[in-house]
């Protein structure tokens, strides 16, 4: 006798037909949600024939470091843009085609001294891939980046100027205003002090709201800012009780949880339990005979482990702060694979180390990490999900668990990746933080060099007057230090360095505005806004926090504690984690300073913030980058759940907060579209439409397809 349901229901063609029905499903909410409109900030328009403002790297350039040929630049756009995807093999002039001359010539690696050649772009034509799931590329923008002139960039840039000065600093003490620098065989403190500097940077117009030179001067605010530089400016500071910039929360990220407790957040330092059972012994190394505690770093991966300890670069060595190394650089020059490293790995202690671990992270790492956490502490998956069932009959696996979510965290980064990588090439095009060294060395020289910066003179000098002098005296006085352990980078250079327009070395030297970057290469060869890591911490933080339950099981709207219990598991009523590491690295001690229990959510935040502005950390990118793209990855993540809802064929919910600090629901139920509801920050309900456009200049119309 045949079982009743012995087979599926529905199932064969009736089965293909359901299929059809929830593709299309899929299809239709896709096209309910609002297209972004993406508009640059319009500064390749008004500064050709050199674009000093956009990206130009590995095209050819001259002694000013500036574009030589402006005809160059246009094929380059047109190369990405057009739909002709052949024209960046037979029409892109680089500067290897154009017979670049480097003055370094060689570079020692891993494998010996090897020749440097040129460097290529990285996917320039990635923004036109079609995604299927989630929004599509050309569906989600960003706001227009700041300008060059306007008080915001010049708050940026003396923010990388200042993190290059702190990045050998401890983050404990740079969050106390402290200067002491953690370099091998070497003692001394950083030019200026943590303290210092954020002084300093907290008194520029665009902190201290005086005399605000805004991107768009013809539209802004009673205190001189857009729209879009108010919501920067406020997330700066909205930790803080008086919306002053201090050391304690000074270049974090731009939520309450990023500006709480420790810098870095517990999910980059901490470990988790194990398959295995112990007796709580103390170990260096995990085993069926270790701790597997919180506090030897170890995240169990299976039946593998994966160590919190990072590799770091080597301490107090900085590259590209020098005329002719930096204009190879532009030029395209490929130095990668130049780096040194410390001896010993230890836990993130200093902004270097941070900005190494996003040199060589796999995108998503971090929050592989978090996750795999996360799921060995037990934390609770949503309140609202089916699986585990109220009986008990249902656990959660396939759907709704562990190796779900794990997917999840991966699934979102690449099309966070595509995403971007349209921002950034197809459209702002912006030039990275080390190219704006490059003419502002040129502004602070001005005789016979700052006239071929054309009509952007004015702006970049307005930019020079912003960053406070003692700020630019530190970086002279840095730059100065590092040129004198050149022989130290293991890039061989000619001895004489021609220096722009024919400047004599002392006055090179007292106007050496030069980035100090983190890596040999620089920035990598793509344009800076939006960020690739930024966008995918947006996204890949977003699965975290709708998958998990970010509130407790008996109050709702309260966050849920970053708490274990003895065993390691997570529990509403146990220990506080907060971890910091000790002086050296080597291990991680209780944060005496932290009082108030850090949440999940918040170290989830500080996390997103952690891996992006690690970036800035190694002077790759700006603020802004970080902060816009964040929140078009989180836009992603949202998009692709909502599509994925209905598809579970049964009534599912997710809660969380936004980076905004939106409290947002995501609604599921099989064979309907889902909902999407935003109750903001302040409890009053938003549109879901005036919520997927807070960030960007508009919404596109199209037809109904």
């Amino acid at each position: 006798m045949k079982l009743p349901y012995a087979e599926p229901d529905p199932s064969g063609s009736d089965r293909a037909r359901h299929t059809k029905r929830y593709r299309d499903l899929a299809t239709e909410i896709s096209r309910l949600t609002p297209q972004a409109k993406t508009l640059s900030n319009g500064e390749e328009a008004d500064h050709s024939p050199r674009y000093p403002a956009n990206f130009t790297k590995g095209l050819l350039h001259d002694e000013f470091g500036l574009l030589k040929y402006s005809a160059h630049y246009q094929c380059f756009v047109e190369a990405i843009n057009s739909p002709d995807q052949t024209l960046f093999e037979k029409s892109v002039p680089t500067a290897k085609s154009e017979g670049v001359k480097y003055h370094c010539l060689k570079k020692t690696t891993c494998c010996g001294k090897e020749d440097i050649e040129w460097r290529g772009w990285e996917s320039p034509r990635a923004g036109h891939v079609y995604e299927l799931q989630g929004p599509d590329a050309g569906a989600v923008g960003m706001a227009p980046a700041p300008r060059v002139g306007s008080s915001e960039l010049a708050a940026e840039m003396a923010e990388v100027y200042a993190l290059a000065l702190l990045r050998d600093v401890r983050f404990t003490d740079l969050c106390e205003g402290k200067a002491a620098k953690l370099c091998e065989h070497k003692s001394g403190n950083a030019v200026l002090s943590a303290k210092k500097v954020v002084e300093l940077i907290a008194d520029m117009p665009f902190y201290s709201g005086k005399n605000v030179q805004s991107s768009t001067p013809h539209n802004t605010d009673h205190d001189g800012y857009n729209g879009f530089e108010r919501h920067r400016r406020v997330a700066r500071t909205i930790g803080s009780k008086t919306g002053a910039l201090t050391p304690e929360i000074a270049f974090r990220g731009s939520t309450k949880g990023a500006q709480t407790g420790p810098y870095i957040s517990q999910f980059l330092l901490i470990g988790a339990g194990s398959l295995a059972c112990s007796d709580n012994s103390a170990s260096g190394f995990p085993g069926t005979d270790a701790s597997w505690s919180l506090q030897d770093g170890f995240i169990p991966y299976g039946s593998l482990s994966i160590d919190q300890r990072t590799l770091s670069h080597k301490n107090c060595l900085d590259y590209m702060t020098d005329w002719c190394p930096w204009l190879d650089v532009q030029n395209g020059a490929n130095v990668t694979g130049a780096d040194q490293f410390e001896a010993k790995r230890r836990f993130i202690t200093t902004p270097r180390d941070l900005a190494t671990y996003v040199h060589y992270d796999a995108l998503y790492e971090a929050y592989l990490n978090a996750c795999l956490i996360l799921l060995a502490m037990k934390v609770p998956h949503s309140k609202g999900f089916p699986e585990p069932s109220p009986s008990g009959n249902r656990t959660a696996f396939a759907t709704f668990g562990g190796p779900h979510v794990l997917s999840l965290v991966c699934e979102v980064a690449t099309r966070c990746l595509k995403a971007v990588r349209r921002q950034k090439f197809n459209y702002h095009r912006r030039a990275r933080p080390e190219a704006l060294g490059g003419r502002l060395t040129l502004s602070c020289i001005k005789e016979g060099v700052a006239g071929q910066l054309g009509c952007t003179k004015g702006a970049f000098e307005d930019n020079l007057k912003e960053i406070p002098q003692a700020l630019q005296d530190a970086i002279i006085k840095h730059n100065l230090q590092q040129n004198k352990q050149a022989a130290k980078r293991n890039i061989h250079c000619n001895k004489t360095c021609p220096l722009p327009g024919g400047t004599k070395r002392p006055k090179f030297d007292a106007c050496n505005l030069l980035l100090p970057m983190a890596f040999p290469e620089g920035s990598p060869m793509h344009p800076a806004y939006g960020a690739g890591h930024a966008t995918v911490a947006g996204g890949c933080i977003t699965i975290l926090k709708a998958f998990f339950e970010m509130f407790e099981d008996c109050n709702s709207f309260k966050e849920r504690e970053l708490s274990v219990d003895e065993w390691g598991r997570h529990s509403e009523n146990g220990m506080q984690v907060a971890y910091v590491p000790n002086a050296d690295g080597s291990r991680l001690i209780k944060d005496s300073k932290t009082k108030k229990a850090l949440t999940i959510q918040g170290e989830l935040d500080k996390l997103a913030a952690n891996i992006s502005i690690g970036r800035n950390m190694a002077g790759v990118h700006y603020y802004s980058d970080y902060y816009d793209s964040l929140r078009m990855g989180e836009r992603i993540a949202v998009g692709m759940l909502m599509e994925q809802a209905p598809s579970y064929g049964e009534s599912m919910t997710m809660t969380f907060k936004s980076f905004d600090g939106d409290l947002i629901t995501i609604s599921g139920e099989g064979n309907s579209c889902p909902s999407l509801t935003v109750m903001d920050s302040n409890g009053d309900s938003q549109y879901a439409d005036d919520w997927w456009l807070r960030h960007v200049s508009g919404a596109e119309y199209s037809e109904d397809l």
